[in-house]
């Protein structure tokens, strides 16, 4: 079987496999970062900036002197996050949200306060009113008051290319508002200036955490209905509350940040940063290594991982991604309506194996539903054993001692880890006597069998948008569509029931609890999927940069506040 490995990733470049979800559960195919690859730039010096992505109109000097270097492998679209699923880098800086989420050295999550710096909860779930900080300024030097909320929370619903959308669908009145049905968001109420009301059409525990998410970052009203449509494409006229200013963009050469003097918990450290666009990760690798790089994200030079973590252990920083990996087995193929088979199934993978040698074991084996780092997430609950022995009894008591055939379903254009892992999958199946078969479908016919519920057994990955375990159990087993449509087709209408109802149980102890049971329902009574592996998220930081810590979220994007320099 070692020897398998060593074939597979003999000759082959390993490309990370980083999956998204959006709010509502958007789940891309393929693997790999996203972005079209673009010719890269030179090192550090001053930098312009203006409006239309960096069209050269408006132009802004920038002494970037002092500044943090850092570099991602293509550029961003917009950094208007209501037109965006992705690119959450400049966002997360220069934009606050009404909560976030704080992360501790354990890896353990909580929500806390941000923009607003408390919240009551009506008993029935049902109502959330928010007290805003005071004196809390944009940066342009207008007022953040709850207006501001408002009107973030309706442009979202009514902007013209919109997504995120699905963070609010809780909200009363927010499909009216959509569907212009409504001119207004009836669910969201201006008490005065630092306090706004929010009012769900139906409880939603996650609700909170939904606004942590970049999608719901708080607008200036004033300054984003007058930028138009350059919002979010011209660094002048995109301004937030957040600790950086966005000073500058060259398409497809840099990105640059300046540090908000005026930001409300205190300014940076850091003067400011420049994001450089470098395709090549070769040529990231030895802009890192000779300096010119402060944060190196490994996730773009994956194949150079394991020789960062021998030349500089003490240089590496790391976090949990908050995402899952998973191999499905779909209900209505035979004879995966047996529980036995699915059952051997789990015990036939040995999932450890795989992640050492995709990702040199850096992670961790999964059990469950939720992913490690998730709020929800339950270090005592039971445990799937890699054993071939009791996989072939169990397939013996099914009446399937000789084994059988099943698909393994490949996306054409998904990475080169996802090949390799359905072809270690495949050897290990073999290992037990199930013998399966990889068919690959061009992508579109791949998510169009997938969503018709007929694909055979597949292995994909989800990262959470907001870090509730809703996320997670809903998205997949919420109810007869959602686990169709990924082609699980898990048939027991109680238990999605209760999963469907756990969402509105306003206890958060209680509400965890349930949603506990019914990952040890769903994965060890009925092994309704194999749990693989979650990742962490590496990176290198040169010897001059203190404080960095990743963000919360599985997806590559960063934050700079907290983070200094030493000259």
């Amino acid at each position: 079987m070692r020897k398998m490995f060593g074939r597979v990733l003999a000759g082959v470049l390993v490309t990370g496999l980083v999956l998204t979800g959006c709010g509502g559960g958007k789940e891309p195919s393929g693997g790999g970062t996203a972005g079209t690859e673009t010719a890269g730039a030179d090192g550090t010096g001053a930098v312009s900036g203006g409006s239309g992505a960096g069209n050269g109109s408006g132009s802004v000097g920038v002494d970037t002197t002092g500044f943090l270097m850092d570099v991602l492998n293509a550029d961003i679209q917009t950094a208007d996050v209501q037109k965006t699923t992705k690119d959450y880098t400049v966002p997360t800086n220069i934009f606050d949200r009404l909560a976030d989420i704080q992360v501790d050295d354990q890896g353990v999550s909580k929500i806390v306060p941000s923009l607003a710096e408390k919240w009551d909860i009506s008993g029935d779930g049902l109502e959330y009113t928010f007290y805003l900080q005071k004196g809390v300024k944009f940066q342009n030097g207008n007022d953040f008051t709850a207006e501001d909320v408002l009107y973030t929370f309706e442009r979202l619903l009514t902007v013209e290319g919109g997504l995120n959308t699905e963070l609010l669908d809780q909200v009363k009145g927010a499909a009216e508002l959509m569907e212009g049905t409504a001119d207004t968001l009836e669910g969201v109420e201006v008490v005065d200036d630092y306090t706004v009301k929010i009012t769900l059409k139906e409880p939603f525990a996650a609700f909170l955490s939904c606004l942590t998410a970049p999608g719901l970052s708080i607008y200036d009203s004033e300054a984003t209905e007058a930028a138009g449509d350059q919002f979010g494409m011209d660094p002048a006229v995109t301004v937030g509350t957040g600790p950086f200013k966005f000073a500058g963009w060259n398409f497809n050469d840099q990105l640059v940040l300046v540090k908000n003097d005026d930001y409300w918990r205190g300014a940076s450290e850091l003067p400011g940063v420049v994001i450089k666009i470098i395709p090549d990760t070769e040529t990231q690798t030895m802009m890192f290594e000779s300096g010119e790089l402060d944060l190196l994200d490994l996730d773009f030079v994956t194949d150079a991982a394991d020789r960062f973590l021998e030349t500089y252990p003490d240089q590496i920083v790391q976090g949990p991604r908050v995402g899952i990996t998973y191999f499905t087995m779909n209900f209505n193929k035979e004879p995966f309506q047996d529980v036995k088979v699915r059952q051997a199934v789990q015990m036939a993978i040995d999932r450890q194996a795989i992640l050492d040698a995709l990702y040199g074991g850096r992670g961790q084996v999964e059990h469950g539903i939720y992913p490690y780092g998730l709020i929800g997430f339950n270090e005592g609950q039971t445990k799937i054993s890699y054993d071939p022995e009791g996989a072939k009894a169990l397939l013996e008591e099914a009446g399937y001692g000789s084994g059988f055939t099943m698909e393994l379903a490949a996306d054409a254009s998904a990475s080169d880890t996802v090949t390799m892992a359905l072809e270690i999958i495949k050897e290990q199946l073999s290992e037990v006597g199930i013998q399966a078969e990889i068919k690959n479908y061009d992508e579109s016919t791949w998510l169009e069998t997938r969503k018709s519920g007929e694909l055979g057994s597949f292995m994909s990955t989800w990262t959470a948008d907001f870090n509730d375990p809703e996320n997670f159990i809903y998205t997949f087993f919420g109810n007869e569509e959602k686990t169709k449509i990924r082609s699980i087709n898990y048939p027991d209408q109680t238990v999605m029931a209760r999963v469907s109802a756990a969402r509105g149980i306003v206890n958060e102890d209680e509400r965890l609890a349930e949603y506990q049971a019914l990952e040890e329902k769903l994965i060890h009574e009925d092994a309704a999927w194999v749990p693989m592996y979650s990742r962490m998220h590496l990176w290198a930081v040169s010897k001059r940069v203190q404080n960095f810590k990743p963000v919360w979220s599985g997806v590559s994007d960063r934050s700079y506040y907290g983070a200094s320099l030493s000259q």
